[in-house]
């Protein structure tokens, strides 16, 4: 029996490194308010794990609206359950300490020794490695380097006039970057720090993004790895994620042949099969997204194939299913966590969208209009949201 449970601090968590480690508030709230974010993408017959009662209510509607043969449960049920798989967005030691805590049996959970396996293989010194061995191909663009001391920072700087991007090893969504454009002085201190902390610092030239996408992935029981889907998503200046086109493979390919040719992104889905195949080899079963980008060049757009890779469920993923059980065959959309100041301020909002978009079903397909993927109430200040084109 697979239970979901959404920890979006897990990379956070894996930087760290620590059981006892404990969530920035803001990550808190957002860990609260999206709680049945997992509704979307559990199989039939899976369950979800929440921590609110006002959830029910909503989960059973959405799953009555959308045909989705989910289950919510409470922490305090597993205790009664035998043969509970736990499923949470990301492993790293303070998950797995908070569901033994919640009487989950230490075996069926993973080892600490596996668990630190783990932590290597998610970090962005991996994926570093790994695009290296992608075969040099005209299509592609990027480079990335693994700096290990101050010295090696500042030479690095130095060879990229248009600036470069340092990156911590673990860090979440958007954070954990450093931008260095106007001399290394305004990221000497931040890179101190990093390698102080992790050990390391991840190196790459500033592109000329056009476009962020992704590759999904998913490595099954017998150590397949499977494509999944492609994912189209926005970023905010500062790397930040903003939210997910929600359209299917076919819309997909055909969006982005104004860039590159559909054989291109074929040949590099089967390049990747084989190439992620090392996290098959160590053990590594579920979702994994490829991080890519579109880049104009001056011969034209070419893309980097591998920005980083997220070992754990993703949002990609998350508009995948969207796409597939919950719009409308045809139908796009647009998928975006929003954050705001106040509770007030998202029920006001949210109050706007009742009157002038509401939700619009139709033989358990949503057609119009815009739908929250989680409950409010009057505690939340964070929400999930898919909007119909």
């Amino acid at each position: 029996m697979r239970i979901h449970y959404f920890n979006p601090d897990t990379d956070l968590a894996l930087a760290c490194n620590g059981k006892h480690y404990i969530a920035p508030e803001q990550v808190q709230g957002m860990a609260r308010d999206l709680a049945l974010l997992p509704l979307w993408y559990a199989k039939p017959g899976e369950k979800v794990w929440f921590t609110d009662r006002k959830a029910l209510d909503y989960a059973s509607q959405m799953c009555l609206l959308f045909d989705l043969q989910v289950e919510v449960v409470s922490g305090m049920d597993t205790k009664w359950m035998d043969e509970v798989e736990m499923v949470p967005w990301g492993w790293n030691p303070a998950v797995r300490h908070f569901f033994l805590k919640h009487g989950v049996g230490a075996a069926r959970l993973p080892s600490v020794d596996w668990i630190e396996t783990y932590r290597a293989l998610a970090s962005r010194q991996t994926s570093a490695a790994l695009l290296g061995k992608l075969p040099a191909d005209a299509l592609y663009c990027g480079e990335v380097e693994v700096l290990t001391t101050i010295d090696d920072c500042r030479i690095y700087a130095g060879r990229h006039r248009k600036g470069v991007v340092f990156k911590a090893p673990w860090s979440s969504s958007g954070k954990g970057l450093c931008w260095c454009k106007d001399g290394f002085s305004v990221a000497v201190g931040w890179c101190g720090r990093v390698l102080r902390e992790q050990g390391a610092v991840i190196a790459s030239p500033i592109y000329e993004k056009v476009e962020d996408f992704a590759m999904e992935f998913f490595i099954d029981s017998c150590g397949e790895v499977v494509f999944d889907g492609y994912s189209l998503f926005a970023t905010d200046v500062r790397g930040r994620y903003l939210g997910n086109r929600v359209l299917s493979s076919v819309a997909f390919e055909d969006y982005m042949s104004r860039y590159v040719s559909v054989e291109g992104l074929h040949s590099l889905r089967e390049r990747l099969v084989v190439l992620l195949g090392v996290y098959a080899k160590e053990g590594y079963r579920g979702c994994l997204g490829v991080d890519m980008m579109v880049c104009k060049e001056e011969d034209g757009f070419r893309i980097h194939p591998m920005v980083e890779v997220n070992l754990r469920m993703n949002m990609g993923i998350v508009a995948l299913r969207l796409a597939e059980r919950v719009l409308a065959p045809g139908q796009g959309g647009h998928f975006c966590i929003e954050h705001y100041p106040t509770p007030l301020a998202l029920q006001d909002v949210a109050e706007r969208w009742r009157r002038e978009s509401p939700p619009v079903v139709e033989d358990g397909r949503l057609v119009g209009g815009c739908l929250p993927l989680v409950p409010i109430t009057s505690q939340s200040r964070c929400l999930a949201l898919l909007k119909v084109d």
